[in-house]
């Protein structure tokens, strides 16, 4: 993908924003828990444009609280928008679930910035405060925002929202020897409507969805420190554990988070040393299998269950930033299934 046409700006600087996988803590991110999430090498692609048309109303709502965040400098932006492209979230016209709403926020504030002067890589407290504001507001408050922190900084990180609203985020480094195979259903999913779903439960059964989800901040914070504490055995072990818990939130709440084929995967990823569950709302889009060896990470990508493929995408580790230099284009075929 390269910003070349005969719309380009040029000399208006060119930004990029990675997707992102949820390791852990679905659902339970919402209630006050921990979530640990990875930036991913799917990425949203923004540029400046003066005199342009917002092309949704999350990038105007983004381009309008990026304006303002500047301050003085924002009266230097010429009146326009942001050209966002988002194709590389999507496989065979259908969107992969990566997270590509976060990452075009995160890319259109990243756009306005650069356009501005204002280098992001010594602003990301301030570009995620940005893209998250607006990224919820354009969704009706729903959502932690783990998935824009992630596209921000990179990497791994830990993800709390804490009670006041402010988010906390702590950078982590992968367990040695953990690997990870991330595998696609070939169905979307919506996750406004499945959150939607579990509220509706928690009104209706308070009772049953306060214990569900006090077991899931439980395993999501026994996910995030063996994961901190570089132990991958533990690791791996909490992880299937919330696959399950995510599995008993579904079943309750009469919402297919972990669908037959997310279930085929925790099978086989189970016979196989490891373990596999849903990597954001459920209901389809995206998977994570963890194992403890490459042997077995290269075995469930031989044997993905029917109906899954595995994914060609690499942990980014750079998070938000202007340019297209080293970027790899990850909707070619890989060669290599995990990461």
């Amino acid at each position: 993908m390269k910003y070349d046409g005969p719309n380009t700006l040029v000399g208006s600087p060119i930004v990029v924003a990675p997707g992102k996988i949820f390791l852990a803590g679905e659902y339970a991110v919402l209630e006050g828990g921990p979530a640990v999430v990875a930036a991913v090498s799917r990425y949203a692609m923004g540029q400046y444009i003066p005199d342009a048309e917002p092309a949704s109303a999350l990038v105007a709502e983004t381009v309008r609280r990026a304006t303002i965040a500047l301050g003085g400098l924002g009266a230097a932006v010429p009146p326009g928008s942001v050209r966002v492209d988002s194709s590389m979230f999507k496989q065979n016209g259908q969107k992969l679930g990566l997270g590509s709403s976060a990452a075009a926020a995160v890319a259109t504030a990243a756009a306005v910035f650069e356009n501005a002067g204002l280098q992001i890589e010594d602003h990301r407290d301030l570009l995620f405060s940005v893209a998250d504001t607006a990224h919820r507001s354009t969704q009706g408050g729903l959502g932690s925002g783990a998935d824009v922190a992630a596209s921000t900084h990179g990497g791994f990180i830990r993800f709390v929202r804490e009670a006041t609203g402010r988010a906390s985020i702590t950078p982590l480094s992968a367990p040695a020897g953990l690997h990870l195979v991330v595998f696609w259903t070939g169905s979307e999913a919506s996750t406004p409507s499945l959150i939607q779903s579990v509220r509706d439960f928690a009104e209706r059964h308070t009772g049953t969805h306060h214990h569900l989800m006090a077991d899931l901040r439980a395993v999501a914070e026994a996910f995030a420190t063996a994961f901190a504490e570089n132990d991958v055995r533990a690791t791996i072990t909490a992880a299937q554990e919330f696959g399950r818990g995510l599995a008993e939130l579904g079943a309750a709440a009469a919402c297919p988070i972990v669908t037959p084929a997310f279930a085929a995967a925790a099978t086989l990823a189970s016979a196989l040393g490891g373990a596999a569950k849903p990597s954001g709302a459920g209901g389809g889009d995206v998977g994570v299998a963890f194992f403890a060896d490459a042997e077995a990470a290269v075995a469930f990508a031989a044997r993905c269950p029917q109906g899954l493929s595995v994914l060609d995408v690499r942990i980014d580790h750079r998070g938000a930033r202007e340019g297209l230099s080293g970027l790899s284009d990850s909707s070619s075929k890989g060669t290599s299934p995990h990461v």
